[in-house]
């Protein structure tokens, strides 16, 4: 996919020696450290069409600057590391398995192969299929473009808002790469290892490791797992800085699914991520399994590097001191205890600021996709935090509601993410949601006329079957509406262990309703 000219720990070669988009000649860094750096520089600027702020990241090529992909969370770890990787031609791969050839898998810079080496199943041959225009290209010519890559999508929900339409389907994943990279092979690829890899290959001791609270640093991931297998949620460190000694402020992006611009989370809202019990923490998951042993928690990239010819992921020389063993339970599971004592506490006021601003997003990200459940529940764990912050100002969760709450926070209400069919459509939309919400309003006109006060229907599915998906009523009321054409089937657009369940099942967890 790319030639590798330089190791992780190169200093002092030419490459090593030479000036990058965040560091200047002569820098004495190694990659490692310039990925770092790089991280760092990420502009902050406002989200496209959406609440908060996201990245613009630079590119090795002259001043090109290139704004924010659309993205699952594990995606936008795993799109960062290759993507530098690729820019320096350094190695880089994952391991997982082919399910097909019931064999282990590795995705990298040598593309899809065995443990032979050998081309896995029917995965491109991309040294010969696709087009490296690295050599050729220079600063102040026009971009040289790939027709096929541009068209190619991660899926119906990766549009990327602020790329022009050239034809009759908005512009995704495939457009961005085309826009990211010179070398068109790495688009390609790029779009396969999202599609095949995902947090549980992050959470997998093989490709990233465990490391200690004090030593986070740009580059790092924050795993939330709350299984062993199936999606978790992936939360790649930015910035990271040392205003006392001790004490660490940290800032964070993540995308989600379905996908969306990397949200950026400053310190004050950033600091709950490292303080929850599912990133390895201490207590269970649902299934009775120790969080510390689903592989969450802060985790570092292991280093490709070739010995005896053969290329292994290893922790860095650097790194092996601040590395905590995979069976070490007891230390994985004190460290979001530890960030509790290390990361800086903000102001009470920031504080808020930041629970209301997650609050926000999450109703924003809803809007557009109301079937989310990851969405639901960051806006409930943003709630958790507001109970807190204005119980130390002396008021009660019951005032909490009464000023921050809206009908929208009962329409989409929490689920239990293992049980509840509607957690895997991804596939919602924003036309959707305003049907769900016309129909939650027009509930609760009908039940004051009548002198009701009734808790608006929670958008899930009800009495699903083989011959109904479960969302009739809203089906029906979008064909009251004139808009029947807006509102989609059910579909299964991840695995799904909840596809036969006849009901959705609240999580249990939100406010009570009270009429006003």
């Amino acid at each position: 996919v790319w030639s590798v000219t330089n190791r992780w720990s190169d200093t002092d070669t030419v490459a090593a020696r030479a000036a990058g988009v965040a560091w200047p000649a002569g820098s004495g860094l190694d990659w490692e450290q310039k990925y770092e750096r790089w991280l760092n520089s990420f502009r902050r600027v406002a989200r496209e069409g959406g609440y908060g702020h996201t990245i613009q990241v630079p590119t090795p090529y002259g001043d090109r600057v290139i704004g924010a992909p659309t993205l699952e969370c594990a995606e936008v770890a795993v799109f960062l590391r290759v993507a530098f990787a690729s820019f320096y031609h350094l190695p880089f791969y994952l391991q997982g398995w082919d399910s097909q050839g019931r064999q282990v898998l590795y995705a990298g810079h040598f593309g899809f192969v065995n443990r032979t080496g050998q081309r896995v199943g029917r995965f491109p041959l991309f040294r010969t299929q696709y087009r490296d225009h690295e050599t050729t290209w220079r600063a102040g010519a026009a971009w040289p473009k790939d027709a096929a890559l541009r068209n190619y999508h991660l899926g119906d929900d990766d549009t990327v808002p602020w790329l022009p339409s050239t034809g009759d389907r908005a512009p995704g994943a495939g457009a961005y790469f085309d826009e990211m990279f010179l070398n068109k092979r790495v688009g390609y690829f790029m779009r396969l290892v999202l599609l095949y890899f995902g947090s549980t290959n992050l959470a997998d001791g093989a490709n990233m490791f465990h490391v200690r609270a004090e030593a986070v640093a740009p580059g790092d991931v924050l795993l939330e797992r709350w299984q062993r297998t199936g999606i978790g949620h992936t939360i790649p460190v930015v910035r990271v800085s040392e205003p006392m000694t001790g004490r660490f402020a940290v800032d964070v992006i993540s995308g989600s699914m379905p996908r969306r611009q990397p949200v950026w989370d400053d310190p004050a809202s950033a600091r709950r991520y490292f303080t929850l019990a599912n990133t390895g923490g201490v207590g269970q998951a649902s299934d009775g399994a120790a969080y510390a042993t689903l592989g969450g928690g802060l985790r570092r990239w292991r280093t490709a590097a070739l010995r005896d010819g053969q290329w292994m992921n290893e922790v860095s020389t650097r790194d092996r001191d601040v590395a905590i063993d995979e069976a070490d339970h007891a230390s994985i599971s004190a460290r979001p205890t530890r960030f509790g004592e290390i990361l800086v506490v903000p102001s009470l006021e920031d504080r808020r600021n930041a629970a209301l601003g997650q609050i926000r997003s999450a109703r924003q990200h809803l809007r557009m996709y109301p079937a989310s459940c990851s969405a639901r529940a960051r806006r409930e764990d943003a709630f958790e935090d507001l109970y807190r912050i204005e119980e130390e100002a002396g008021r009660s969760r019951a005032q909490t509601d009464g000023t921050h709450r809206l009908l929208e926070d009962w329409v989409f209400g929490e689920l239990t993410y293992d049980r509840s069919r509607t957690c895997c459509w991804n596939s919602s939309t924003a036309a959707m949601a305003e049907v769900i919400l016309d129909y939650a309003e027009t509930e609760q006109r009908s039940n004051a006329a009548m002198g009701m006060c009734a808790a608006p229907t929670v958008f899930r599915a009800e009495g699903a079957s083989t011959t109904s998906d479960g969302y009739r009523r809203w089906r029906e009321h979008a064909a009251t509406m004139g808009r029947g054409a807006d509102w989609r089937m059910w579909s299964e657009d991840e695995p799904c262990m909840a596809r036969g369940n006849t009901d959705d099942v609240p999580s249990g967890r939100g406010p009570t309703f009270t009429c006003r």
